[in-house]
């Protein structure tokens, strides 16, 4: 496996993968609402996060510095696979083996989708790669990522007024009284919608997962 070294020359603006109203379009909020507001802004920080750590990677777009070693010559495969994707061609800043000698752009081709790079004819490690990759977030999240970041937070919202009603079951004065639902009931009601919704979101983030060969 290659040892890959990643400089960040320019950090994204946003790392979130939705805006709050998009999150309110999912958990119907309407959207003159602003009751959970802050509440909403932090959970769809956190779950972004969660979201690219389960695929292990960052999807905003930033400018980076990749130097990979770790392979000699000849490679079965002379191709690397950028860390921050989709790439554009015009996105590809500088090829260089070693550092500070460039290789010619007619001698590599990337496939923008997934990043995926490969070189022609003999070169030699480091290889260190200058580009700008990534989606322009939120507004450029994939809907399966932002579906997904909804689904979490949706159980976690779920979540949150399940455990309001925690220990209350009714309130009486006098002649009234409130009777509340059953929280581990609610719970456990909970519980099982969340186990549906992971694996929904498991499927949904699947096909956007960086795997490390």
């Amino acid at each position: 496996m290659a040892d890959i070294w990643i400089k960040v020359i320019t950090p994204a603006e946003s790392y979130d993968l939705l805006t709050l109203d998009e999150l309110k379009l999912i958990l119907n909020i309407p959207a003159s609402d602003t009751s959970e507001d802050e509440q909403l802004k932090q959970w769809i920080e956190h779950y972004s996060d969660i979201v690219a750590t389960m695929c292990n990677r960052v999807f905003a777009k930033e400018t980076v510095e990749e130097t990979w070693r770790g392979d000699t010559m000849p490679f079965d495969s002379p191709r690397l696979f950028l860390t921050h994707y989709p790439v554009a061609d015009d996105d590809i800043e500088a090829v260089e083996s070693p550092r500070g000698s460039s290789i010619d752009p007619a001698a590599y081709e990337i496939e923008n989708r997934s990043g995926k790079m490969r070189i022609e004819g003999a070169w030699s490690e480091p290889v260190t790669v200058t580009y700008t990759g990534g989606y322009d977030l939120p507004d450029e999240a994939p809907p399966a990522l932002k579906q997904a970041t909804g689904l979490l937070i949706q159980g976690a919202r779920a979540q949150r007024t399940a455990a309001a009603v925690s220990g209350i079951k009714s309130i009486t004065h006098r002649e009234s009284r409130v009777q509340f639902m059953d929280p581990n009931a609610a719970l456990n009601k909970t519980g099982g919608a969340l186990g549906e919704a992971a694996e929904t979101v498991n499927a949904l983030l699947y096909k956007y997962m960086r795997f490390y060969v």
